[in-house]
């Protein structure tokens, strides 16, 4: 008869890791949503300062 092999862990590993890449997760997704943001604000400036969202038919 073949012993069988047992591991035990203790959860701890799962802890730390989700301890990192959790708030790691959160960090990226607020930059991201931030960049965003500011391309749009800059791309809404833009055309409000060019003019390009303005009626050209002449009424």
């Amino acid at each position: 008869m073949i012993p069988a092999e047992v591991l035990a862990t203790d959860g701890l590993s799962l802890i730390a890791t989700a301890g990192f890449f959790v708030p790691a997760a959160v960090l990226v997704a607020v930059v991201i949503g931030a960049v965003v943001r500011d391309r749009r604000l800059t791309a809404r400036e833009n055309a409000r300062l060019d003019g390009s969202h303005e009626r050209t038919d002449p009424d």
